[in-house]
């Protein structure tokens, strides 16, 4: 097999060939980082949704079950006291467990539950309880809402360092 002579039209087929191999490369580099950086994204804000739902219930719970203490004629009769504290107790500490031992919100709302916890256990004024609990409501709430607007962001700009 005799090849003739390399013509311009040889060399710009093979130009082409390269320049097209080239941007095919680039397409796929930069499609596999898309992805996984859309997969991280993804996984991060799932994390962050499940962390949010189980804080919103850990202190929902804490609530109910701290009110069934301050009611004697309420819950309180058909479940003993000594289970009653437990359970507070339990999810005093998941709670805690959710919370970040840096940040003065977090650590706010530790020590509401750490307020509510010692008065439940003495028998404490119910008022100045419920008002706690309030406060201790509260505070979540504000705190929850700057979590769902924190994932929000990251959802649509990726990780946000803190």
């Amino acid at each position: 097999m005799v090849l003739g002579p390399v013509t311009v039209k040889d060399w710009i087929t093979v130009i082409g060939v390269l320049a097209t191999f080239g941007v095919a490369m680039a397409n796929l580099i930069h499609s596999i980082r898309s992805t996984r950086k859309t997969a991280f994204v993804n996984t991060v804000t799932a994390s962050r949704l499940r962390w949010i739902d189980s804080l919103r219930d850990k202190v929902s719970e804490f609530i109910a079950v701290t009110v069934a203490l301050l009611d004697p004629d309420g819950v309180a009769p058909r479940r003993d006291a000594a289970s009653l504290l437990r359970e507070r107790d339990t999810l005093k500490h998941q709670i805690i467990l959710h919370l970040n031992p840096n940040d003065p919100e977090d650590q706010r709302i530790r020590e509401l539950v750490d307020r509510v916890s010692g008065p439940t256990s003495r028998g404490g004024d119910s008022d100045q309880l419920r008002l706690l609990l309030e406060e201790l409501r509260s505070a979540t709430q504000i705190y929850l809402k700057k979590e769902w607007t924190r994932v929000k962001k990251e959802s649509v700009a990726g990780p946000l360092m803190p």
